[in-house]
């Protein structure tokens, strides 16, 4: 009895675990969405609700961050401050970015140091780049401050090697690969580097056999993890790679592309009722997204829930008038629905917005052919033969050729 209540203890102690980890996650998955939005306040009172039950770091450096957002530099300083207490260097880069504010130059120089000391180092690059620093490039304190190495070899490898590839320099990836494959080995950087080499140059079989070895301890950096899960999805494994999703989103929960990934997968894996519950938790994270509600509406049309793609659809027209493809995607909708004349508007929209649309130039000839208006359907199957839809050929025979 003993070794069994001890047992179960255990695992109800590992299960509390898995509930306060995925507790503070959803916290930090909504507030995120809520900075890309631009919406702080909303952020601020969302951090605030979860440092009431959760005295955890990445709550308050995302507090901090937002707070900075709306010109409440001090209470961001104490945010960070409370932040390295409870992980040593998690604070340093937002207290930088903090006094850099208050144009501080002596405190912003001294905690980009003590944040390039610290674990949570940045790349380089990335810290160049950082608007908030701009003002102290031609400063003495700035230039002392590069004089020393912050870097490691390996992490300035990554950094150059992403750039190369990114700029489609493969050989000068190689290049800088060779110096570092020997040295560092087995390390996760480096697996992650083969792969990504390996990638570039569309071996996507054998790249995606580094990346299970890069992922395999689950503390991989995010970029990483991105990769790998991407290359599932080359690799036809769309159940996996969704898998792949939730496992990623346990270790980032501030990367919310993974629930639009995941839905993607399901998608292709034609499990479209859990492609469709993912799809709508993101549109809760992000209402007016595009390329959301686009995967929302293909779903539910292909699940024959037209009424329901059309809502998704016609959020896009409202918000995205300029985009051609949104016109398209509820014309096609109201193409299954036998709503002749509002598929002749809608396509209408999208060839005047991309006018070399052979898909659309024929579907809208469907359309023109149920309403009667045969000449201006031959016109536009014309066009869609032009433009390289081949069964329009079919339709001039049948309908245009006398």
């Amino acid at each position: 009895m003993k070794k069994k209540g001890i047992i179960l203890l255990i695992l109800v102690i590992i299960q509390g675990c898995f509930v306060y980890a995925q507790d503070i996650n959803e916290y930090i998955t909504r507030a995120k969405a809520y900075m890309d939005r631009s919406m702080f306040s909303q952020a601020i009172a969302l951090y605030s609700e979860a440092l009431e039950k959760h005295d955890d770091y990445r709550l308050l450096t995302g507090r901090g961050n937002a707070l900075l957002m709306t010109g409440k530099t001090k209470e961001a300083i104490n945010d960070f401050n409370r932040a390295n207490i409870l992980k040593p260097g998690s604070g340093y880069m937002g207290l930088a970015r903090a006094f850099a504010l208050k144009k501080d130059i002596g405190n912003t120089v001294a905690n980009l140091q003590y944040h390039l000391e610290s674990d949570f180092r940045m790349p380089r690059r990335e810290i160049l780049l950082d608007k908030h620093f701009s003002f102290l490039e031609n400063r003495a304190e700035w230039r002392q401050l590069w004089k020393t190495k912050w870097h490691t070899r390996l992490e300035e490898a990554v950094n150059e090697i992403e750039y190369y590839v990114s700029t489609g320099k493969l050989k000068e990836a190689e290049g800088v690969f060779v110096l570092v494959k020997d040295v560092y080995r087995e390390q996760p950087e480096i697996l992650y580097l083969h792969g990504l080499i390996e990638s570039a140059k569309n071996n996507s079989s054998e790249a995606l056999q580094y990346l299970v070895k890069a992922v395999a301890d689950g503390n991989t950096d995010y970029s990483a993890w991105k990769l790998y899960i991407e290359l599932l999805q080359i690799n036809g494994n769309y159940i996996g790679a969704a898998n792949e999703c939730d496992r990623a989103l346990s270790n980032y929960p501030e990367q919310t592309e993974l629930i639009f990934m995941k839905s993607e997968n399901l998608r292709k894996a034609n499990d479209r009722d859990r492609a469709m519950e993912e799809a709508e938790k993101y549109l809760f994270l992000y209402p007016d997204d595009e390329k959301a509600n686009r995967q929302a509406g293909l779903i539910a049309g292909e699940k024959g829930e037209y009424n329901k793609a059309l809502r998704y659809f016609s959020k896009n027209t409202d918000n995205f008038p300029g985009n051609s493809q949104c016109f398209t995607d509820r014309a096609n909708i109201y193409l299954k629905l036998k709503s002749w004349d509002a598929a002749v508007y809608d396509y209408s929209m999208a060839l005047d917005l991309w006018p070399r649309n052979g898909d659309a130039y024929y579907n809208k000839g469907v359309a023109l052919i149920n309403t009667g208006k045969t000449e201006e359907a031959c016109h536009d199957f014309r066009m869609a033969l032009r433009y390289g839809n081949r069964k329009a050929s079919g339709m001039i025979s049948k309908h245009c050729i006398r």
